[in-house]
């Protein structure tokens, strides 16, 4: 297996595995709506009674690979700019993929339960949680000497704008937990990450 220039062979294993676990975490996602078929079929149901029927768990299947391809993103940006591991950064990796592994279940509860602040709770703060470690990550590889690739090093701005998305998804948490008319349409301010990260970035800069 060919190393990538100025990345350790160690630091390879572990996006590999990494990745390995989110493909698995994504594929577990949409097996609840494939084990409804057969019985779909023998009650004769046809596709659009089947979608019908099976809308939350639809949506639920959407929703979650969306938030998961999208922390899998933030993810590999992170890992582009490392070169080693430390202890620390493949034990927060590790919890990392915990938050991604255990995301399908509280997706099935959604899929099978009305929303509830308990529900709200337990679905989005698996997300907020990792998100947060993604954070903590960034800043563990900013702060550690020798992990940050000298080719390509983060960016001066990269630690305060790897709160943005934890900060949105503390939001959705609070909002949706608080207002259950809201529930689980509180993610939707994670489309203020572009704006957000455009403002605090501006700021920085300003700052200097």
């Amino acid at each position: 297996m060919a190393t990538s220039p100025g990345v350790s062979p160690g630091t390879e294993r572990l996006v590999f595995f990494t990745d390995a676990v989110v493909a698995i975490a994504a594929t577990l996602l949409i097996l609840p709506l494939v084990d409804r078929v057969p019985e779909a079929a023998r009650e004769s149901s046809d596709l659009v009674d089947f979608f019908e029927l099976n809308g939350a768990q639809v949506g639920a299947f959407f929703l979650s690979f969306v938030v998961i391809a999208r922390l899998w993103l933030a993810h590999h940006a992170l890992f582009e700019h490392v070169a080693a591991s430390s202890r620390t950064l493949r034990f927060i990796n590790l919890v990392w993929a915990l938050t991604i592994v255990v995301l399908p279940l509280p997706t099935a509860f959604v899929a099978e339960y009305s929303p509830s602040p308990l529900l709200v709770v337990l679905y989005v703060g698996t997300m907020f949680l990792s998100s947060l470690t993604l954070t903590v990550m960034t800043i563990v590889v900013r702060r550690t000497p020798g992990l940050e690739r000298s080719d390509n090093p983060l960016g001066p701005d990269r630690g305060a704008l790897s709160f943005v998305t934890p900060a949105l998804f503390a939001l959705a948490l609070v909002v949706g937990a608080v207002f259950p008319v809201i529930n689980y349409w509180a993610l939707l301010a994670l489309f203020l990450t572009g704006a957000v990260n455009a403002v605090v970035s501006r700021r920085i800069h300003v700052s200097k």
